[in-house]
C-alpha cells in the first residue's frame, strides 16, 4: 500500500546519516534535492495503490539512475515518506550546481511511468542547503514541508518582482555550421540577475513560475526583451537565426502564437529569423492545441525545433503530423558519442529520420573536437556547446564570430 505519511520517519534515514557524514568529512555544507510526485492520491483513487506503489518503485529507480550519472557513485536516494524523495549527492555540492541540473531531472522524470493511467507525472524539484549549524533532521523536514506547500503567494511575489526589476536577461549559446564552423545562429536563454546571488540559471525563476502559475507571463517577459535586444544588434549579427524557448503552458493558450506575432513585430524583427524551441513532452501535454498553436507560429514565418529529441517518447506520428523544421539531440547522447556504440547507432538513427522527413539536426553539448568529429560522421548539420563557447550576454556575440 502506497504509503501517506507527511513527515520525516522518527529516526534519521540512511541518506540523512550519510549527509551528516559527508558534512564531518568535508567540514561543509552540502546541498540536496527534494523531488515530491504530485498525484500520488490520484493514482491510488483511479488505478489502485498497487499501481501507486509501482509508481514510487519506479520513480526510486530513475532517481537512482540519475543520482548515479550525474553526481557519482556514492550518492544516495532515500524516501521521506509519502510521495518524496531525497537524493544526497556523493560530495558536497553549492546550491547553484545543483539547481543547474534541475531541467535534466526533470527530463529525467517526464517519460510516461508504468502504472499511472494518464502517463506522465507532474513532479515539484528543489534544492536545499543542509547547513552543519544546525540538526539535519530539523532541516530536512522543514525542506521537505515545504516542497509539500502548494503553490504559495511568495513564490508569485517572487517572479513579478523579478520581471519589475528587470533581474530576468537574456544570454546566447553560439550555434555553429557543422562542415563550414560558421556561427549560423543561437539559443537566447533565460537567465536571473539575482541582487545578492549574483547571475543564477533559469532553474529558480522557472521552477517559482511553476509553482505559481505564472509560467506564461515570465515567458512573455523573456521574449519581450529578447526580442528588443536583437533589434538592436549590428548589421553584422543580422544573418544570425534566433531560438526562443516555449513551454507546454505556452502551446496551452490560444492566443499565444497571436501575443507572440505582435511582439515580433512591434518589434520588427523579421519572423524568419526565429525559431520556437519546445520539448517533446511540452507537445504531448495537448496534442491538439500544440498542433494549432505551432501552424500558425509557421504560418507567421518562423520555424520550430524540438529540443532534447530522444529523450522523452521520440513520437513518430508527432513528427509526422506536426510543423516542425529542426531536431535537437540531447546532450546526453553527444556526451558519451565518442565512447557508446549504442548512442552512436541512435545519433544516427534520428540523423536518417531528419534526412528522411527534411528536417535539419542540431546537437547539444558539445565539449570536445572528437565528439564534433563523430558528429560530422554521423551527419549532423549544426552544433552549440562549450567547445566554442557557454551562453554570453548579446554584446559578446560580434567578438565570437571574429
Amino acid at each position: 500500500m502506497a504509503l501517506t505519511m507527511n513527515r520525516l520517519p522518527e529516526s534519521l534515514t540512511a541518506c540523512a546519516r550519510k549527509l551528516e557524514a559527508l558534512q564531518g568529512r568535508h567540514d561543509a555544507d552540502a546541498g540536496v534535492i527534494l523531488v515530491q510526485v504530485d498525484q500520488l492520491a490520484r493514482i491510488n483513487n483511479s488505478a489502485g495503490t498497487a499501481a501507486g506503489d509501482a509508481v514510487l518503485d519506479e520513480m526510486a529507480r530513475r532517481l537512482e539512475n540519475f543520482a548515479s550519472d550525474e553526481f557519482g557513485r556514492g550518492s544516495c536516494v532515500d524516501r521521506l515518506g509519502g510521495p518524496r524523495f531525497l537524493i544526497v549527492p556523493a560530495v558536497p555540492l553549492s546550491l547553484g550546481a545543483l539547481r543547474a541540473q534541475e531541467r535534466a531531472l526533470h527530463v529525467a522524470l517526464a517519460e510516461p511511468m508504468v502504472g499511472d493511467p494518464h502517463g506522465r507525472l507532474a513532479v515539484r524539484i528543489a534544492a536545499a542547503l543542509i547547513t552543519r549549524d544546525e540538526p539535519v533532521e530539523e532541516q530536512l523536514r522543514e525542506a521537505s514541508d515545504q516542497l509539500a506547500r502548494p503553490a504559495s503567494a511568495r513564490d508569485g511575489v517572487m517572479v513579478k518582482g523579478a520581471l519589475a526589476a528587470g533581474e530576468v536577461v537574456i544570454h546566447y549559446q553560439p550555434q555553429y555550421d557543422v562542415a563550414s564552423g560558421a556561427m549560423t545562429g543561437v539559443e537566447a536563454l533565460l537567465r536571473w540577475q539575482h541582487p545578492e546571488l549574483g547571475l543564477l540559471g533559469a532553474g529558480p525563476l522557472v521552477t517559482a513560475a511553476r509553482a505559481a502559475r505564472l509560467e506564461r507571463e515570465l515567458t512573455e517577459h523573456a521574449h519581450r526583451v529578447a526580442l528588443t535586444e536583437i533589434a538592436a544588434w549590428p548589421k553584422r549579427l543580422a544573418g544570425l537565426r534566433v531560438s526562443l524557448n516555449i513551454t507546454a503552458a505556452d502551446l496551452g493558450d490560444p492566443d499565444f502564437a497571436d501575443r507572440f506575432a505582435a511582439m515580433a513585430k512591434k518589434a520588427k524583427v523579421d519572423p524568419d529569423r526565429l525559431t520556437l524551441e519546445l520539448t517533446e513532452q511540452a507537445m504531448l501535454s495537448d496534442p491538439a492545441s500544440a498542433a494549432e498553436q505551432l501552424a500558425q507560429i509557421r504560418a507567421f514565418g518562423s520555424a520550430i525545433a524540438i529540443d532534447d529529441f530522444g529523450t522523452g517518447y521520440s513520437s513518430l506520428s508527432l513528427l509526422a503530423r506536426l510543423p516542425i523544421d529542426y531536431l535537437k539531440i540531447d546532450s546526453g547522447f553527444t556526451r558519451t558519442i565518442d565512447g557508446s556504440d549504442r548512442d552512436r547507432i541512435v545519433v544516427r538513427a534520428i540523423v536518417d529520420l531528419a534526412r528522411a522527413l527534411g528536417l535539419l539536426v542540431v546537437a547539444e553539448g558539445v565539449e570536445s573536437e572528437r565528439q564534433l568529429a563523430r558528429l560530422k560522421e554521423l551527419g549532423v548539420a549544426s552544433w552549440q556547446g562549450f567547445l566554442k563557447s557557454g551562453p554570453v550576454p548579446g554584446d559578446q556575440l560580434p567578438g565570437l564570430m571574429e
